[in-house]
């Protein structure tokens, strides 16, 4: 009996959680122009966007090669998001955006970083597991 892949699920929520994390309460700098780290969190909440579908599909899909795929591309999504705090963010080491949003991406990041790695090796495991059994 296969056993059901929960990990593209805990992505799901972790990446649901810090998009509405960065876009309510762990919101950047508000002020009268757009600033650098609003135009950063808009980035990252795009490839947020972009780590949830690809784990929905991952959850959804049944190809060991397509989940595998889909594994290893959220690996790389996450860790493009750890760097795109990078991209810019205020001057001001004690405004929101440098205190609270990016902090809160680079930590929703690494957790899905980690999570991510997890599921590729847990495909990986389950695949070859699967092989030595067939030739059995």
């Amino acid at each position: 009996m296969k056993r059901k892949n929960l990990l593209p699920y805990f992505n799901t929520i972790i990446s649901a959680a810090g998009l509405i994390g960065i876009n309510t309460f762990l919101h950047p700098c508000r002020g009268e122009m757009a600033m650098k780290c609003v135009r950063t969190t808009h980035i990252a909440s795009a490839v947020i966007a972009v780590i949830i579908a690809v784990n929905l599909i991952e959850a959804i899909i049944k190809n060991d090669i397509a989940r595998k795929t889909s594994s290893v591309i959220s690996v790389l999504l996450s860790a493009a998001l750890f760097f795109v705090p990078l991209l810019g963010h205020c001057g001001g080491a004690m405004m929101h955006c440098n205190t609270h949003t990016m902090p809160a991406i680079r930590i929703s990041a690494l957790l899905l970083i980690v999570i991510s790695v997890i599921a590729v090796i847990t495909e990986s495991v389950s695949a070859v597991r699967t092989k030595v059994h067939e030739n059995d």
